[in-house]
């Protein structure tokens, strides 16, 4: 509804203007209220119908996932420079994670001066970078051991604001732990999923839901990657997609329940290694590479279409990435939109 312009507004006498102008305040005032009480009732009214009800709260718990940008990135890329695997003389370090470091920074318009969103970099190696507008510097090692990466983590959730969306990446070892969380031995065949931080210690799935749940709003929303073996399904997400036929389904796989909106998108099944290969532009990991394809291809994507997507990632079929999340998510979403740059 319109207000009539003021040329359309009969003009008032001279000597009754302030009084006729607070009477349409009132007025107006009166009609915002009424107004405002109806949407209430309203509210509550969809929220009692039998099947409204649901669809209308189910939807608002979405919207996180749905819509926004991205206000947050922590890109946490591992070489492993010098280290060997416990108890062996092989050699833990890798090349990939690096290619992916960079293709990762130009995808999302990484710039030494200015960004349109918060980054922190946790690299253990140093990388000669050029960016978009031609700025070129040295971004340094930093501290990309355990604690590092749990305090940056714990912060960030803390002092997220209503709506954030936070994306985290992960390039590195992972690994079926043989000892828990409370230091017991389990055996090499155990269900501890870990990945390896810069110093070799281990962080496990369930630590890593646990520090990304802890925020004070319930609609921030975290996306993960883990370009790393045996991530899949780590952080224990209740659901899980994959491809049957020619349509993508999704299977509930626990019953933990998870306070905001959480996706995992990891290289590979539990039981599998993560690969990186060699493309026609570079050496990248498989999944990295075929996430970032899809996002410079589909400018509104759906969990359908990356589910599908990354099916393919890898030619060999040794490896099959799995996608997670915290809600039945269905249909379009928002993943890793940038804000336009004023």
């Amino acid at each position: 509804m319109s207000l009539a312009s003021p040329q359309q507004l009969p003009a008032p006498r001279t000597e009754n203007t302030k009084k006729s102008g607070t009477s349409v305040i009132r007025a107006l005032e009166r009609v915002s209220k009424q107004v405002s009480d109806g949407l209430v009732k309203g509210k509550r009214s969809l929220r009692q119908l039998p099947v409204v009800g649901p669809i209308f709260s189910r939807t608002l718990r979405d919207l996180p996932l749905k819509t926004g940008t991205v206000t947050d990135i922590i890109i946490t890329s591992l070489s492993y420079p010098g280290m060997r695997h416990a108890g062996s003389d092989h050699s833990m370090e890798l090349n990939g994670t690096k290619y992916d470091f960079v293709l990762l920074l130009r995808h999302f318009d990484y710039r030494h001066e200015e960004n349109s969103v918060n980054f922190t970099l946790l690299n253990d190696f140093e990388v000669d970078f050029t960016d978009s507008t031609g700025v070129r510097r040295v971004i340094p090692k930093a501290d990309a051991g355990r604690d590092s990466i749990r305090i940056t983590i714990q912060r960030l959730m803390r002092t997220a604001e209503p709506n954030a969306k936070i994306a985290f990446f992960f390039g590195g070892h992972g690994e079926y732990a043989e000892v828990n969380m409370m230091g017991g031995n389990s055996g090499a065949d155990c269900d501890f999923q870990a990945i390896i931080a810069g110093d070799g210690r281990r962080i496990y799935g369930e630590e890593l839901r646990t520090w990304f749940s802890n925020t004070r709003y319930p609609s921030v929303s975290v996306t993960t990657v883990f370009d790393a073996c045996h991530s899949g399904g780590s952080l224990s997400l209740p659901y899980t997609y994959h491809v049957k036929g020619s349509r993508v389904k999704f299977t509930k796989v626990s019953r933990i329940r998870v306070g905001i909106p959480m996706v995992q998108i990891s290289a590979a099944q539990p039981d599998e290694n993560a690969w990186s290969r060699n493309f026609s532009d570079g050496y990248y990991g498989q999944l990295t590479y075929s996430l970032v394809q899809y996002l410079k291809g589909n400018e509104h994507p759906t969990i359908e279409g990356l589910v599908g997507h990354l099916s393919k990632c890898d030619p060999d079929g040794t490896q099959l990435p799995q996608v997670c999340c915290s809600r039945k998510l269905r249909g379009g979403f928002s993943l890793f939109k940038l804000p336009t740059r004023m």
